[in-house]
């Protein structure tokens, strides 16, 4: 396999499938919930379609690895740089690793920070909408490379806004798509996604675990939320005050003296 020269972790051992567009369907929020939590190294495999007749690329095959767990949802890049993105083809094969050096875990940075040290270090990023409920103007979806408001390599939450840009401040520059000239854009159709964690056996079994254990807090905290909820709607009910929130509306379309009569006038009306 192409790749295997690239990284260790794609040499030898085990490849286990976390996602497949094929078998669990093509959304990306099913995408992101089948990678958050994972501890351990991933590579994520892209199949475009062959949209040239849309000003789009053709049909090109590409993506990103990453040896960082999907560890976090949030409106910053993360990372460090055994991250990289590529290209299969059908155009040569290419590898684009980040530009500068160091292998420290970079977090927090601000997203609209327009400065060079930052965003030469912006390797990949987690932000569903549910986040922030939309509200934090950034792409909600899964990136690398380039800033939160248009990531290099992007795949749109709702797959709509897919884009795979030739260039950035943190990766090598050099194309990702196929069959690109002058009237094409940097967007792209998803056709098919892969996701695969690689590694040892033992390191895809306690990335695993972590996601499972991510899993099993995000739902302790539905829990803890729903119950909290059905707590205080009971302490409300046993006071009174839910019942006093329920009836609120009637009691405003009572007159002062508690009566919904109607005036003369209207009453008239209502005769005629």
């Amino acid at each position: 396999f192409a790749l295997s020269c690239t990284s260790l972790s794609l040499s030898s051992g085990r490849w286990h499938r976390l996602f497949s567009s094929e078998a669990n369907g093509l959304s990306c929020n099913r995408l992101m919930h089948s990678i958050l939590g994972y501890g351990g190294p991933t590579l994520l495999l892209i199949r475009s379609k062959d949209s040239r007749s849309e000003g789009k690329c053709g049909t090109s095959v590409f993506g990103a690895y990453t040896v960082t767990p999907w560890d976090q949802e949030s409106g910053s890049f993360y990372g460090n740089s055994d991250c990289f993105l590529f290209r299969l083809g059908p155009d040569a094969m290419g590898v684009y690793r980040p530009k500068g050096g160091g292998d420290k875990i970079v977090e927090g940075f601000k997203k609209t920070s327009r400065s060079e040290s930052n965003n030469s270090r912006n390797f990949m990023y987690f932000n569903p909408e549910a986040r922030s409920k939309g509200y934090d103007g950034l792409a909600h979806g899964i990136g690398f490379g380039g800033t939160a408001e248009a990531p290099r390599l992007f795949i749109d939450e709702v797959l709509d806004g897919c884009r795979a840009s030739s260039d950035d401040m943190t990766f090598e520059n050099g194309p990702l798509l196929s069959g690109l000239d002058s009237s094409n854009s940097s967007h792209f159709d998803v056709e098919a996604i892969e996701v695969w964690g690689v590694g040892t056996s033992s390191q895809i079994d306690e990335a695993l675990l972590a996601r499972d254990g991510q899993r099993e807090d995000a739902a302790k905290k539905i829990r803890q939320a729903m119950k909290g909820a059905k707590g205080q709607f009971l302490e409300d009910f046993q006071s009174g005050l839910a019942g006093s929130k329920l009836f609120q509306h009637r009691q405003e379309m009572r007159g002062r003296d508690g009566g919904c009569d109607l005036d003369e006038d209207d009453e008239d009306r209502t005769e005629q």
